[in-house]
């Protein structure tokens, strides 16, 4: 989530990384007030992959039902998992608890910054610019 990651992962022969946590808290991201909060928390340094949310692998923040069911677990196939538990979330988030919630996150929400989408673009490619120089 930071330019010196980008460097490092380039350096290793990777031919391009992914950096979408980077942006979650930036000013024009939709990402809820919950998911917000959780990327800002400790939580955030504890993720994992998880099939539940969707039926597929995506790494998300640690949360109730990934601690309870393991993160990867007995979930429908894709895209059916999402309306399985849309029932739980639905109840949980309207009680302000994001347990059953898929809290998207990379291994590294520390990155994230409440900056615009621009600033945050410029600023990895002016430092992964720098890092290999």
């Amino acid at each position: 989530a930071d330019a010196q990651g980008v460097a490092a992962a380039m350096a290793l022969g990777a031919a391009g990384v992914q950096v979408g946590t980077a942006y979650l808290l930036a000013n024009e991201a939709t990402t809820s007030a919950m998911h917000r909060g959780a990327l800002k928390s400790e939580a955030a340094r504890h993720t994992a992959l998880t099939n539940l949310f969707t039926g597929r692998p995506a790494r998300g923040i640690v949360n109730r039902v990934i601690r309870e069911l393991g993160p990867i677990g007995p979930a429908p196939e894709f895209p059916l998992a999402t309306s399985a538990i849309a029932p739980l979330r639905a109840k949980a988030e309207a009680q302000g608890s994001g347990d059953f919630s898929p809290l998207w996150s990379g291994q590294n929400a520390s990155g994230c910054r409440e900056q615009p989408t621009a600033d945050i673009t410029r600023s990895l490619a002016e430092g992964f610019k720098a890092s290999v120089r």
